[in-house]
């Protein structure tokens, strides 16, 4: 099976080196009467960085590949509209597919030809819509605690809505956090700020 990798309409010649990372996004969560706890959360978005070149037309017959100017200017564009796209990487050992937003591009010219070499960072899309907040705890700390949590810090994709919906059950709620935790504008909120949630 030949190696394929593409990203959105871009089809490249299969990298020599392609670096893919995750990390994990635990966070911490301060319990009144009990302190800090972990939050076990799902991995971070992914991050893929590779780079290479794209050769001129005919220079590989069994190999698809976009031709150089046409592939620079659309890299441009997909850095620039603010969109998510397909990559899709099969036929080798590390298979990736997933939706993803181009992050850092790079493109020059060496060697005289008519070749444009790249370097790009992709980084896994995911829509704050379709993501579900879980929180795991300790079962001592459903012993001793019967109330939610009294404070919440806020982690990469969450909403206030999201937030109220799950420890409280009700996302219209989203206002007496904002109003509890100083917030002006609920749609403006950020990774690691803490919230304060109303008791039930």
């Amino acid at each position: 099976m030949m190696a394929t990798v593409t990203f959105g309409e871009v089809v490249f010649l299969p990298p020599e080196k392609v670096s893919f990372s995750q990390a994990a996004s635990h966070q911490r969560v301060a319990l009144m009467e009990v302190g800090e706890i972990t939050q076990l959360c799902p991995p971070g978005q992914q991050v893929v960085s590779f780079s290479g070149f794209f050769p001129p037309p005919g220079s590989y017959p069994f190999q698809a590949v976009s031709e150089p100017k046409a592939a620079a200017e659309q890299l441009k564009k997909m850095l620039a509209d603010k969109k998510h796209y397909p990559f899709v990487m099969s036929g080798v050992q590390l298979d990736i597919q997933m939706e993803a937003t181009l992050e850092e591009l790079e493109l020059w010219q060496e060697g005289g030809d008519e070749s444009i070499c790249y370097r790009v960072r992709l980084q896994e899309y995911r829509d704050a819509e379709a993501t579900v907040l879980q929180i795991t705890e300790s079962s001592t700390v459903r012993t001793e605690v019967s109330q939610s949590p009294q404070t919440y810090t806020v982690k990469s994709g969450d909403t206030l809505w999201a937030i109220a919906k799950q420890y409280l059950g009700d996302g219209s709620r989203y206002s007496e956090i904002a109003e509890l935790s100083g917030i002006g504008n609920p749609n403006l909120i950020y990774p690691g700020q803490v919230l304060t949630l109303p008791e039930e």
